[in-house]
């Protein structure tokens, strides 16, 4: 019999994380689920952690892939999905133990596409709400809709929600395989649903990783993680433009305000090609969104877009010294 949720969870090298990670999963309220681990050219032993995890929970099934990255994981993942509802947790995070009851009993109530809930950030210290995802779920909306909540043009991750598989069928969302693969499909399903549940409280933990490798996002100063991020933006601006225009401002503001920023911030270290490409790019950006979308920036952003706008490097470099990283992830 087909499970009421699947879980798609791609690992790579995770083996410091993967065990709570997995944990958190086996000892959800919601019982009835099948979890699909998907293996992306693990060299570690996260592997032998998931396949003796299999072993002992037969909701849990190990599939392995060469490596190719998340999205590609994903979209292999989902080929082995056979659940009513569809679900992704990256493995080194943690769900809390009643996300996917809540998130699931909401889509039952009101028959929306897709139910999305708050989330936390956490190290191995310390726990604090994630920036991201800040004015989002702070009450219950149902059968709301990104049109009606821009606020949902910040929620742009694949992994605090659980979406109704028919709906994910219909428009055929697959993963880009590049970094920040995810936020054009979480848009765009925002857009695209019918309806949207938004659940408060935290349904999920997004780690902030204080050993081991670095995650994508920890990983500022990697040229494929640059590319990514400029393409989601580029992606996620042109798919709304031929949607929506007041969606499109809303979003190029959320994007000056958050991505292009760290993009921004990450400038001042690279090499002469990349930096100036960053440089270039967010010139560009910055310089065709709408005068209403700039004069409602954060006054300290402003001041950096007219610093690059103007083509004063130097005093922008020596102005984003000041803004702390932190403070957007």
């Amino acid at each position: 019999m087909e499970p009421t949720l699947s879980l798609v969870i791609p690992f790579c090298d995770v083996e410091l994380y993967l065990p709570a990670c997995l944990e958190s999963i086996a000892g959800q309220t919601l019982v009835d689920f099948e979890a699909v681990l998907v293996d992306d050219g693990s060299v570690d032993g996260s592997g032998e952690i998931a396949e003796e995890y299999a072993g002992r929970d037969g909701r849990f099934h190990v599939v392995h892939q060469a490596n190719r990255g998340p999205g590609a994981a994903r979209n292999f993942g989902l080929r082995k999905a056979r659940g009513q509802y569809l679900g992704f947790v990256d493995a080194d995070d943690v769900v809390a133990r009643d996300a996917f009851e809540r998130l699931v009993d909401s889509l039952r109530e009101t028959d929306s596409d897709l139910a999305c809930g708050g989330v936390e950030r956490f190290n191995s210290t310390s726990r604090w709400a994630s920036p991201l995802h800040a004015d989002i779920f702070e009450e219950p909306r149902k059968r709301t809709h990104i049109t009606r909540h821009r606020a949902l043009l910040g929620d742009r991750t694949v992994w605090n929600k659980v979406y109704r598989r028919s709906f994910w069928r219909q428009h055929g969302f697959l993963y880009p395989e590049h970094p920040y693969e995810d936020g054009l499909v979480s848009v765009s399903a925002h857009v695209l649903a019918e309806s949207v549940d938004v659940i408060t409280g935290p349904v999920y933990f997004w780690r902030q990783r204080d050993a081991g490798p670095l995650s994508i996002t920890q990983r500022e100063l990697d040229l494929r993680n640059i590319d990514g991020r400029i393409r989601q933006i580029q992606a996620i601006s042109e798919f709304l433009a031929a949607r929506d225009a007041g969606l499109r401002d809303a979003y190029d503001r959320a994007a000056l305000e958050h991505d292009v920023i760290i993009l921004l911030m990450a400038a001042p270290r690279l090499e002469a090609p990349c930096r100036d490409e960053v440089l270039d790019f967010a010139r560009e950006f910055a310089g065709r969104v709408s005068e209403d979308v700039l004069r409602r920036l954060s006054e300290e952003n402003l001041k950096f877009y007219c610093l690059l706008l103007e083509r004063r490097t130097g005093d922008l470099f020596c102005h984003l010294e000041d803004r702390r990283q932190d403070a957007l992830l």
